[in-house]
């Protein structure tokens, strides 16, 4: 054994044996470092997708579910709002007068646990529909609606006068995701029942319209209605220049009718080669989604949109909708108080002449 231990000694290798048997001495000797803590719950608060310039929100952490109390702090932090830096719970804040999409940070920390953080964006718009949509083509025409001073452009199409831009009336319906920034920028989004009632909750229910221009005013301004299955076919004769049902496909108009529009840069459309969104006619089709369960549940934006016709059967409303992937102006039916769309109002041409 003393031979071998001498072997040992005598290798280049003793000095490096030597210290691995102090690193372990040493290792087994250290306390343990104290275990990190994390918090329960999922930190979180609201801030809208879209706004306007210097609008004003009220923003509160939530979600963390231990540790309780007052032993946790908060500190929202976002450059160009004001405050850029505010430490607590609950805050008021104000966004940037500038154009852009910008973050606020929201930080929860407690003593003996890792901090816990979350990021919202939102996107500053402007304001007026026309300045805010690069790539919207506007008329010559508009009206301006009494009921809140909203201004829509209007542009005649065979025998009516098409809105070129979707209705944006909040008295009735919705926005998506609940966003008002988003109603300026998409139009409101309203059931079958609350588009041709202009209520919403109508204490009859509506019935189904024909005939051209003969729909109801509903949720539309003074002297405009909603438009009927004959004044959607009146709309694809007109683009296409060739006589079209109602019930057709219309292939090639969801390219024809979609505009590639840009808010601050930004595609409002979903890319696909299938559909150029070339808008030819000027029509201005946005993809402003549906909503279904009373609001509670949004989708499609940036992918599709759909727009209500006066026509019916039983509980379900006709719609015609424009899907990003394809070039087809489609027509598909939905529950009458279920489903969110979008709306365009129109009037008859000859009732209202145009004056060269």
């Amino acid at each position: 054994m003393q031979i071998i231990i001498d072997m040992i000694r005598k290798s280049t290798l003793f000095p490096v044996l030597v210290f691995l048997v102090f690193a372990i001495l040493l290792t087994g000797c250290k306390k343990d470092d104290p275990e990190t803590l994390y918090m329960s719950g999922s930190l979180t608060f609201d801030l809208p997708e879209y706004c306007f310039r210097g609008e004003t929100f009220l923003v509160e952490a939530s979600g963390i579910t231990s540790p309780k109390g007052d032993s946790v702090s908060f500190t929202f932090e976002g450059d160009h709002f004001t405050p850029d830096s505010i430490a607590a719970a609950t805050a008021e804040i104000k966004v940037p007068d500038s154009l852009g999409t910008y973050t606020l940070t929201l930080t929860a920390r407690a003593e003996g646990y890792a901090n816990s953080v979350t990021s919202r964006k939102t996107t500053v718009i402007h304001n007026v529909f026309s300045v805010m949509a690069e790539g919207f083509k506007p008329s010559s025409d508009s009206i301006t609606d009494p009921r809140d001073g909203h201004v829509y452009y209007y542009k005649r199409f065979g025998n009516l006068d098409w809105f070129i831009q979707n209705l944006n009336w909040n008295q009735v319906g919705l926005t998506y995701d609940n966003v008002p920034a988003l109603g300026n920028m998409l139009g409101g989004l309203y059931t079958w029942n609350q588009a041709m009632s202009g209520e919403n909750a109508p204490v009859n229910p509506p019935v189904p319209a024909s005939g051209l221009g003969a729909g109801p005013q509903g949720v539309c301004p003074p002297g405009w209605r909603m438009p009927t299955a004959e004044d959607w076919a009146d709309l694809a004769s007109s683009v296409t220049g060739t006589s079209m049902g109602f019930l057709d496909p219309w292939n090639g108009l969801g390219e024809k009718l979609a505009v590639d529009a840009k808010v601050n840069g930004s595609k409002l459309w979903k890319y696909h080669p299938d559909n150029e969104k070339t808008n030819t006619v000027g029509w201005n089709a946005f993809p402003a989604g549906y909503a279904v369960l009373s609001g509670e549940s949004f989708s499609g934006k940036g992918q599709t949109s759909f727009w209500w016709s006066a026509a019916a059967d039983g509980n379900q409303g006709y719609y015609r909708l424009i899907h990003y992937a394809v070039d087809r102006f489609s027509c598909a039916t939905a529950d009458k108080s279920a489903v969110y769309a979008s709306v365009r109002c129109v009037r008859l041409a000859h009732d209202n002449p145009i004056t060269e």
